[in-house]
């Protein structure tokens, strides 16, 4: 019997764990009824069938919303039945992509959709987002859900952008992982191999070093360029030989450059299936480089908390 669509997030995250075989991977997406969202779902669907585990669609009911601007309220009901509707084009996709009907759920819930996808992160494997591109100088900065589910997340959150299209899950068997110099980049590495093992796939490890840049800033040599260019890679290749001693059929390679963070991960991610990224534990924090690419990558953007 299909899951009821009317009910309360109270106590959602708590039903959700019981009702999901143990052992089984939780899918979680966030539906809007947007292209945007189908993406999502398509991702979501065709991870859930490629690997295993179950699909949670989940539409939020954000109940800043049933108090508008300039007084106007609107009716619970009708967002209600917004939600139904929009659940259920999203499992039709799920179905049409070959997820059988008794692995795909649906739920419609009460809150902001940040603060729902939140709760839900505490017992999903994954959470899966997309977002819509924007123009002009909105292009640096992402919607208020994505920013507050990958900042508060408990496991890790895929989002898809209005610049990536992924169709065929793990079809470019290659996984990116982007990383900076903090010590605690090694969590962001091992969770880059366990996906390249997931996905069967070779996986490029990517530093980019800013060159100093402006009239004030201090300007290296080519040779001391070079030598932190060195640096930084052997302590890279160090790191990820410890790593890669639990995943032996991973092949990967460590590149290590001059340019632009921005710019080389935004041009390399076309050729990845996916792009992880830490946020936290030495991570890059969520400031302009990861808002940047959660706009502008041309794969889906793993980000790990």
């Amino acid at each position: 019997m299909e899951q009821s669509e009317e009910q309360n997030n109270n106590g959602v995250e708590q039903d959700i764990a019981r009702d999901v075989p143990a052992g089984s991977p939780l899918i979680v997406v966030g539906v809007d009824g947007s292209d945007d969202g189908l993406r999502a779902v398509r991702f979501g669907a065709n991870t859930a069938r490629t690997f295993g585990g179950e699909l949670m669609l989940v539409h939020a009911v954000d109940d800043a919303m049933l108090a508008g601007a300039w007084g106007v309220v609107y009716d619970p009901e009708v967002l209600q039945n917004a939600g139904v509707s929009a659940n259920a084009q999203a499992k039709e996709l799920a179905l049409e992509l070959g997820l059988p009907e008794e692995r795909i759920r649906t739920e419609v819930v009460l809150g902001s959709p940040g603060g729902v996808l939140g709760r839900l992160s505490e017992v999903a494997d994954l959470i899966v987002l997309g977002r819509r591109s924007v123009s002009g100088l909105e292009r640096m900065f992402v919607g208020s859900t994505s920013v507050s589910v990958v900042s508060n997340s408990s496991c890790p959150v895929l989002v898809i952008s209005a610049a990536a299209h992924p169709i065929d899950v793990g079809g470019k068997k290659l996984i990116g992982v982007g990383m900076n110099t903090s010590p605690g980049n090694h969590a962001t590495l091992e969770e880059a191999f366990k996906q390249a093992q997931r996905f069967q796939s070779s996986l490029e490890i990517v530093h980019a070093l800013q060159p100093p840049i402006g009239i004030f800033a201090k300007k290296l040599s080519p040779d001391d360029l070079e030598e932190q260019l060195r640096f930084i890679r052997g302590g890279l290749k160090a790191l990820a030989k410890s790593i890669a001693k639990r995943y032996p059929d991973v092949v990967y390679k460590v590149i290590v450059v001059a340019d632009s963070p921005i710019n080389e991960l935004v041009g390399r991610s076309s050729s990845y299936d996916a792009l992880v990224l830490g946020i936290s534990n030495g991570g890059f924090g969520l400031g302009g480089l990861v808002r940047g690419l959660m706009a502008h990558a041309e794969c889906p953007l793993l980000i790990t908390n």
